[in-house]
């Protein structure tokens, strides 16, 4: 919802502080920064860990023919890259 043509300053919604240029329900740009921060560390740790299980099922199952060891070896950078989207997005989503 636009704030209305006489306003000039509107709450954000985490701090409080009257913040020119934002509509109601948004954050102000330090409130919005410090929430990609948060949900940058939650998704990195997630891609980390989703990595090293992926990396370990590979290992221990490693393909025999030279075709699908490209394929897992390939997998990992993937899974990583895949994971940690996805990870932002919902944290961003979640995240109060």
């Amino acid at each position: 919802m636009p704030s209305p043509a006489g306003w000039r300053e509107v709450p954000c919604v985490e701090c409080g502080a009257f913040v020119a240029g934002i509509d109601f329900g948004e954050r102000c740009p330090p409130c919005h920064r410090r929430r990609e921060r948060k949900a940058a560390l939650i998704a990195r740790r997630a891609a980390l860990l989703a990595t090293l299980l992926a990396t370990a099922w590979v290992w221990w199952r490693l393909p025999t023919s030279p075709m699908g060891r490209w394929y897992a070896v390939m997998a990992i950078p993937i899974t990583y890259l895949l994971v940690r989207t996805i990870a932002v997005r919902i944290a961003m989503e979640v995240l109060p």
